[in-house]
């Protein structure tokens, strides 16, 4: 039998009244103590709306400090002591001075402060009879809901240093076997450096009890250093030996069990069995069982401990079969359902879960419905909660919709403080445009163009500004004019920026990516710019600039709050590729070395076809400067399928950004390169480089990036040009100037699918010096990367125009270049980082004499139409567990000697 009785409960609550009773008496000593306090005035920097809380904030805090116990001086006569002393603002030595002649320990004021959804309130308490700086409390919330707690939590924060009274030095729990007494501890309402008082201790009871794992529960108080010791001692409810589910077959009873938060080994809650039982209804009602029964029985023993059965009738599963828009007249009601989260049965609602009600979304769809009506020109527009009807055969849900008229976009104005001309506000909005074309109003335009006309203002200094909208509608006419009322305020200038949370990066790491500065007028969004600059230095967990009020209304401050993530790693890697084979490989990397944001790796890779060994250091800021220092060195030793080389080289490189999205850099590069164990079937122009080259080379590149972001892209672009040059007066064996050009660009087509263009041209001429064009900066295309359907490097041109088609050494790398690659990026899971790319590719090779497109015959094969090698297929691209995985299969429409039609190319490693 459970041991919860009337008498025990009854015993309980005595218990807590005498203690209470006690506690108070003990207590009363302590609170007629209390310090005085007196609310002067705060100083409200915010809209025209919020004005009202210059006199009713100090009020509300008044009222919050008497609920926890002090006493308050009246804001009668705060008010008079201020009016006789003429004090129009508050300092620190006039809000000392009002403290002594209202009587009062201490003294509160401070400011009130809102940009955009973001409220902060900053406290000052001074003591009146110490002369240093007052205590500040700051409290910072977002949305003017939250302005209550932000008090509560305000006047919380004051409590232990206003309020004499006895401290809570330690809390312990007595007698808890089963629950571990840290979640007691963790849901009392009072906490160690608390102020004791009865009603705090009188919670502390109630809250244990309504935890409904306890029979009976004591308090004992005991003075220790430091305070008071409190000790709850609980007799525990029976415990939970065995738990069954009985009757489960759409829902495995083990997902049942794992799911609920009763456990084997716990105590029956039952306030915990009750959300148990609640929680088990909606999981089958989740799957469309929603004449599912829930209910559960207790087989109890004599050694205090019981069996808990869940008992489940499922019943039928029902799915939506039909949505209905009731009024919908003037607008297509399947056009309204394509807004809809909840959707009615298909064919395949058996496998994709389509046609299930989802009762929380019922809300959404009801809200989304009113919004389309508004978005389409309804203003009155009104839609009722969603009714459900649940029948033997399946489910019903009714929208009710009242659309009204529909209205035209009207003129659309600009009043109050205007910092330009309505016409080129006009350009920051849209209801402008939708007004020239007639075409309907929307609200979600109107209601960003307040986000754009407010952070237009922002970025000009006025943090402050107010931008309100209203609607004047023309019933006879059938058109709303949209006026825009702005309120700038004062502007505001950036007084300190303040770097908080960094130990390994330096101050100055920080601070040069910041786009606002000491004395700089604030902007909103170079605010957000600084913001996302420092996110993707990659050296921090978490990134937050936000404004602090200083107390002058024309100036703040701008405080950088970090959480750094290790920026160092070791790892290796496995990997396999259709043209390299196997590699195994380790890295040592460090994105922020010694703090200072250097970034420098040393990697080694060994694989079936190459090896390699490469140290890397960057510096993108030299003594914080735009001017980046990269230098790389390396040694590779590769094996062909006709020739080996070794190299060893490398180079020392600057960067320079042009703006937010371009980069200029510059390079110089020396490599070392033996050619060797060439063989009949090897490319003409490799054997005639066969042997020790040099290649000392001079190159430059400029790179526009306007992507949305960096992986995964949906829009933007991105253009990458460059030249370099090799021997002449830079010496060397190896005599060139090379020209490439690339342009990606994306565009997102319909849901998740985007489109992808890329465009390439390369160009290799001999230099001022003269010499053979070196083979290793001819083009050669083909496979993943290039022109898929046609094996790697096998588009090359022909050596001379005779050559026997069954030659293989008759090829050359061509001294001009081109393909594009055409793509459809379509996401099959965001969640293991699958994508479906079918893909059309083309492009060739060409030699000097030949020309750009020109259609040339090689190798015994007729010539291509346009010129260019055209492929087709598919690329499967997977974030594998095992790191990045490609597969492609592509079909070649041209004939090319040794390559096949189709061709399946594969790669993919690991990263660890």
């Amino acid at each position: 039998m459970l041991r919860t009785s009337v008498r025990s409960l009854g015993v309980a609550f005595i218990s807590i009244f005498l203690i209470a009773t006690l506690a108070a008496n003990a207590f009363s000593a302590a609170v007629d103590q209390d310090v005085k306090v007196a609310v002067l005035p705060f100083e409200i920097y915010a809209g025209d709306d919020l004005a009202y809380l210059k006199d009713s904030l100090p009020e509300l805090l008044s009222d919050k400090l008497k609920e926890a116990g002090f006493d308050v001086v009246s804001q009668s006569d705060v008010v008079k002591v201020l009016q006789e002393k003429g004090f129009t603002s508050i300092t620190n030595d006039n809000a000392r001075e009002a403290a002594l002649l209202l009587a009062s320990g201490f003294s509160i004021y401070g400011t009130f402060n809102q940009i955009g959804e973001n409220l902060t309130i900053d406290a000052r308490i001074v003591d009146a009879f110490e002369k240093g700086k007052p205590k500040r409390v700051t409290v910072s919330k977002e949305g003017l809901i939250n302005l209550l707690p932000a008090v509560d939590e305000l006047v919380q924060m004051m409590r232990t240093g206003l309020l004499r009274q006895d401290v809570i030095a330690e809390i312990d729990v007595r007698g808890a076997k089963v629950l571990d007494k840290e979640v007691v501890l963790m849901r009392l309402p009072l906490a160690k450096g608390d102020l004791m008082t009865a009603k705090s201790i009188n919670e502390a009871l109630k809250s244990i009890y309504h935890l409904g794992y306890f029979d009976d529960v004591k308090v004992l108080v005991d003075d220790v250093a430091g305070g008071k010791k409190l000790t709850f001692e609980v007799v525990e409810k029976p415990r939970i030996e065995a738990i069954s589910v009985l009757g489960s077959d759409a829902i495995d009873s083990e997902d049942i069990i794992e799911a609920i938060s009763t456990k084997k080994g716990g105590v029956i809650n039952p306030k915990v069995l009750a959300d148990d039982i609640k929680l088990v209804r909606e999981m089958y009602r989740k799957e469309g069982y929603y004449k599912a029964k829930v209910s559960h029985e207790i087989e109890t023993g004599d050694s205090n401990q019981a069996r808990l059965n869940f008992i489940i009738e499922e019943g039928e599963k029902l799915y939506i079969e039909e949505v209905i828009i009731d009024g919908a007249k003037q607008l297509d009601p399947d056009d309204i359902k394509d807004e809809l989260a909840l959707q009615e049965r298909g064919f395949l609602s058996f496998i994709d879960g389509s046609g299930v009600l989802k009762e929380e979304y019922l809300e959404r769809d009801a809200a989304a419905i009113m919004a389309y009506y508004h978005n389409h020109g309804f203003i009155d527009a009104k839609v009722g909660r969603a009714e459900v009807e649940v029948k033997d055969d399946g489910i019903t849900v009714i929208f009710r919709c009242y659309e009204g008229e529909r209205y035209k976009m009207g003129k659309v104005e600009f009043k109050g403080d205007l910092l330009d001309e309505p016409e080129k506000l006009a350009v920051i909005t849209q209801s402008d445009e939708l007004a020239k074309e007639d075409d309907y109003f929307n609200r979600s335009v109107a209601q960003e163009d307040v986000k754009r006309l407010t952070s237009h203002y922002n970025d000009y200094g006025y943090a402050y500004t107010d931008v309100a909208m209203k609607l004047n509608d023309d019933p006879e006419k059938l058109v709303v004019d949209v006026v825009y009322n702005i309120t700038k305020h004062q502007k505001v200038h950036i007084r300190r920026v303040l770097v908080e949370g960094n130990v390994t990066t330096r101050d100055n790491v920080i601070l040069r990516k910041m786009a606002l500065a000491d004395g700089d007028t604030f902007s909103g969004n170079k605010m957000n710019v600084s913001n996302r600059k420092l996110e993707n230095l990659g050296f921090f967990d978490k990134v937050n600039v936000s404004p602090v009020q200083t107390g002058n209304p024309d100036e703040m401050d701008l405080l950088v709050q970090v959480k750094e993530k290790p920026t160092g790693q070791f790892g290796g890697g496995i990997g396999y590729s259709t043209f390299d084979g196997p590699y195994i490989g380790a890295n040592i990397t460090e994105r922020n070395l010694f703090g200072r944001g250097y970034n420098s790796s040393l990697s080694a890779l060994f694989g079936a076809q190459t090896s390699k060994f490469e140290l890397d250091f960057l510096n993108p800021m030299v003594n914080d400067s735009n001017l980046g220092l990269g230098v790389n060195v390396y040694h590779k030793i590769q094996e062909f399928d006709h020739f080996n080389q070794d190299s060893t080289g490398g180079s020392v490189s600057l960067y320079y950004p042009l703006g937010d999205h371009t980069r200029l850099s510059a390079s110089y590069n020396l490599v070392n390169y033996h050619i060797y164990d060439t063989d009949n079937e090897t490319d003409s122009d490799v054997r005639e480089d066969e042997g020790y080259n040099l290649n000392s080379s001079l190159g430059m590149t400029l790179t526009r990036d306007v992507r949305d972001r960096y992986r995964n892209p949906t829009s933007g672009y991105k253009w990458v040009g460059g030249i370099s040059y090799g021997g002449g007066i830079l010496g060397g064996t190896d005599d060139y100037v090379r020209y490439i050009t690339s342009t990606d660009y994306y565009h997102k087509l319909f849901g998740e699918t985007v489109f992808h263009a890329k465009g390439y041209l390369g160009f290799v001429h001999e230099n001022i010096g003269g010499g053979d064009i070196p083979s290793g900066q001819r083009f050669k295309l083909g496979g993943i990367g290039t022109v898929r359907g046609y094996s790697k490097n096998k588009i090359r041109a022909q050596d001379s125009d005779n050559a026997d088609a069954d030659n293989a050494t008759d090829a050359i790398g061509g001294d001009k270049a081109f393909y594009s690659n055409l793509e459809l990026i379509i996401p099959v899971s965001e969640e293991w980082g699958v994508q479906f790319v079918p893909f059309f590719d083309m492009g060739n090779v060409w030699k000097e004499g030949e020309f750009w497109f020109e259609g040339v015959e090689r190798f015994g094969d007729s010539a291509p139409s346009l010129g260019l090698y055209k492929s087709a297929g598919a690329e499967l691209r997977w974030n594998s567990p095992i790191g990045p995985l490609s597969v492609s299969y592509g079909y070649g429409f041209e004939d090319l000697y040794d390559s096949k039609h189709q061709v399946i190319d594969f790669t993919v490693g690991k990263q660890f």
